[in-house]
């Protein structure tokens, strides 16, 4: 393929974070308090600090030539205690969109990247119908706050992994481990999403509006015989767990029989754009030694495919297979909300950046209205499970550096070539 690739003018160039991964102390939130619960969970403590130090991220980011940051805000710092809004914590975000206005930077706005209010969660969380109208309230009131600012809103992020993490498989707060709790859970999803969608549009009729969808590329090994039947059994049931039930849902406007039965007022195509997630491959393996994992050796990798930090398979082709069945789906034009690798050592980043962006450019050249991409992530953050071990970013931090320096990493040069010329040259 020519590696000189222009991309069509105004496609948008950003990084993305999520609130509870940078800014630090988010004390009155759900995974707080899980943090401190769990004995093997690390704990985000201050994080890299950005509710103190956005001037100088934002500052980086315009240096980069960044034209969009996916930031998200969190429910907690909003609504610490329920129906007491903290309106310092409202005037700190306003402070850092219009910083990231005067950079020159568009705002992407998450609403909800997985972490709700520690009041909420003891009230049972997703579990509990109330909590639609309760983040509905949350919605109606940042979008009263803050509507001026962003040109692209996600309501919710990855809700299908939260919901899987956090009621089938455990891994995530609140550590449930029950098939009809995550029914009830998606479903209040749905719901709360849909309420939300309303809400944005009738603030700003021209609004746009999506979901952050996780796809991982699941594959089989190809196995013969019985082990090969069962592979793609349960890559099929994978891919309608993990995304097409939700799609299907959010398409037609009725729940995946997954979730229960009925219709959700308001929830059909209910998204103007689809936000599109895309990390790695995973090829699905008979085993009979991984029973723990429905007899699936889930870290099975092919001969010749590299892995990154986390042992994830690096498959740029992935994302151009994911991106035909979205648009095939839905029909809406599509963003790259994230797209990033853990990479501690800075040695894959910028080429699978470039080998990514070359899928997409085939996406583009075949007809499918690709607007942006977010690369994952502007700096290295909290991830969860595996605390500050996992290094995403396209800037450098030690948490335990106690002045949390800021170190560009080379691969961030690579991106800024790219988007300082609209595209990959040679």
């Amino acid at each position: 393929m020519n590696d000189d690739l222009k991309f069509p003018d105004g496609f948008i160039w950003g990084s993305a974070t999520s609130g509870h991964q940078i800014e630090g102390h988010n004390k009155h939130s759900n995974w707080w308090h899980w943090e401190l619960a769990t004995e093997t969970q690390p704990n985000s403590g201050k994080a890299v600090d950005y509710w103190n130090r956005f001037e100088e991220d934002h500052a980086l980011m315009a240096e980069m030539g960044l034209q969009a940051f996916r930031i998200g805000i969190e429910w907690a710092r909003i609504e610490p205690r329920q129906g007491e809004f903290d309106l310092e914590a409202v005037a700190r975000y306003r402070e850092i969109f219009q910083s990231l206005e005067k950079h020159g930077i568009k705002i992407c706005l998450t609403l909800h990247h997985w972490v709700v209010p520690q009041w909420a969660a003891e009230k049972g969380g997703w579990r509990n119908s109330e909590m639609v109208d309760w983040f509905q309230e949350y919605v109606r009131f940042a979008v009263q706050q803050f509507g001026e600012f962003p040109f692209q809103w996600i309501t919710l992020n990855e809700p299908m992994v939260a919901a899987l993490a956090g009621y089938l498989s455990g891994d995530f707060p609140p550590g449930r481990r029950n098939y009809f709790e995550l029914r009830k859970v998606v479903k209040n999803m749905l719901k709360a999403h849909a309420g939300a969608y309303r809400i944005i549009h009738d603030f700003d009729a021209e609004a746009m509006v999506g979901i952050a969808m996780a796809y991982p590329d699941l594959q089989t090994w190809g196995s013969r015989g019985f082990a090969g039947w069962y592979e793609r059994t349960v890559a099929a049931l994978g891919k309608r767990f993990v995304f097409q039930a939700w799609d299907e849902s959010v398409r037609t406007g009725k729940l995946h029989p997954l979730y229960g039965s009925g219709s959700v007022q308001g929830l059909e195509n209910s998204v103007d754009f689809c936000g599109v997630n895309y990390y790695f491959r995973m090829t699905l393996r008979f085993s009979l030694k991984h029973w723990k994992t429905w007899f699936i050796d889930q870290e099975a990798t092919p001969a010749g495919v590299d892995k990154n930090d986390f042992g994830w398979q690096i498959w740029p082709e992935g994302i151009r297979t994911i991106l035909s069945c979205v648009w095939n789906r839905f029909g809406k034009p599509i963003v790259i909300t994230e797209n990033g690798i853990a990479d501690r050592a800075d040695e894959k980043r910028a080429a699978y950046i470039t080998e990514h962006l070359k899928q997409i450019f085939q996406c583009l050249e075949n007809g499918i209205p690709v607007l942006g991409y977010y690369h994952w992530s502007f700096i290295d953050n909290f991830e969860w499970k595996e605390g500050f071990d996992m290094q995403f970013g396209l800037v450098e931090v030690d948490p335990e550096d106690p002045e949390l320096k800021r170190r560009p990493r080379k691969s961030s040069e690579t991106y800024s070539r790219i988007i300082k010329n609209n595209g990959l040259c040679p």
